[in-house]
């Protein structure tokens, strides 16, 4: 099967948007094709690489202060109880959860799918990932008061 990413990058966006519903009842109001990321606030990149059916990666960007308020409601806890751990590790299962969640919408059911293990990093707007290229798609996520990035890459 053919993974062109024109053809996939609705998957993604669709995974991530039912992800944020039902995990955090959070409605994706817009989203758009982008040609950069260009984003002013403190925010994390959560990078998971595919390594079957074909090699790429797939990174949201996430606001810290969004990802902090995702991670009080995972564990009813307060923000000083939050600690950079948590949000890597909840960071990294969200990423986890949203590409197993695309992968499993593109790829057949009688083929295998292969994930790395996610990571969580500063998002420092390198430009590798933040324009959009011949193997890069982005797209802005927006809900209603923030607004969630991805990138699509094949290697």
């Amino acid at each position: 099967m053919s993974y062109e990413l024109d053809q996939i990058s609705e998957e993604l966006t669709d995974a991530v948007s039912e992800a944020f519903e039902n995990m955090f009842f959070a409605d994706i109001e817009n989203c758009q094709d982008l040609e950069s990321i260009e984003t002013e606030k403190d925010s994390y990149l959560i990078s998971v690489d595919t390594l079957l059916p074909f090699s790429g990666n797939v990174g949201l960007v996430i606001e810290k202060e969004y990802s902090e308020e995702i991670v009080m409601d995972m564990t009813g806890g307060d923000v000083e109880e939050i600690n950079k751990e948590m949000i890597d590790d909840a960071m990294a299962e969200i990423g986890n959860t949203i590409v197993g969640r695309f992968l499993s919408r593109i790829v057949p059911e009688d083929e295998e799918f292969s994930l790395g293990f996610p990571e969580c990093l500063e998002w420092d707007s390198n430009p590798e990932y933040s324009i959009k290229s011949e193997n890069t798609r982005l797209f802005s996520l927006e809900m209603e008061e923030t607004c969630v990035y991805c990138i699509l890459s094949k290697n």
